[in-house]
């Protein structure tokens, strides 16, 4: 994860230097403990490792997505489990409480991490959790994410809107990256 967050920020020192201060400083590993402990699940190593650099950003950071910081993460976790239990019973899709959000759009919708996947799935796979249609497949892992973003920066595809937040023209940064033919999965 160092590797990738190098060249996130030597890319935003050359071309969006402003956007570094939207990057939150690191926090520890007691903190990181401590955190999953009221989660009541333990991120995945890149999750942790990203967390020690970088505990989430101030805003939005890429495309809709802001990176949530640990208090923000159980917040959102909290929040969701609490509109799962208003629900009426057999509503499922809602929210599954091994998904731990990672990241917001700030209008209800996250970036997941799944903690606890069903038999076929991997651990550490990234979820979009859709508060109106329900959830996606986006990535292998919170490292492959942070990968493809780092790969479409350097490659062109990012520039700074009007408000100083990375856009693509394709809102690439919650595209599922999928092997050529395959189809996402819905949850």
């Amino acid at each position: 994860m160092q590797t990738i967050w190098n060249r996130i920020e030597g890319w935003l020192k050359i071309y969006a230097p402003e956007a570094l201060d939207n990057l939150l400083p690191g926090v520890d590993d007691d903190d990181i403990q401590e955190i999953e402990v009221e989660l009541g699940y333990q991120f995945p190593e890149d999750v942790r490792a990203s967390l020690r650099i970088h505990n989430g950003t101030i805003d939005r950071f890429a495309d809709i997505w802001g990176l949530l910081n640990v208090d923000d993460i159980l917040r959102q976790q909290q929040v969701q489990l609490k509109v799962l239990r208003s629900l009426q019973e057999g509503v499922v899709w809602w929210w599954y409480p091994h998904l731990l959000p990672l990241a917001s759009d700030g209008a209800g919708d996250l970036l997941c991490v799944d903690v606890a996947p069903e038999l076929k799935e991997r651990v550490g796979q990234i979820i979009q959790f859709d508060h109106e249609t329900g959830s996606h497949w986006v990535a292998p892992s919170f490292q492959a994410l942070l990968s493809a973003f780092v790969d479409h920066l350097e490659s062109g595809k990012y520039a700074l809107d009007a408000f100083g937040n990375l856009k693509s023209k394709e809102f690439l940064f919650d595209r599922p990256q999928l092997p050529p033919g395959s189809k996402s999965k819905y949850y």
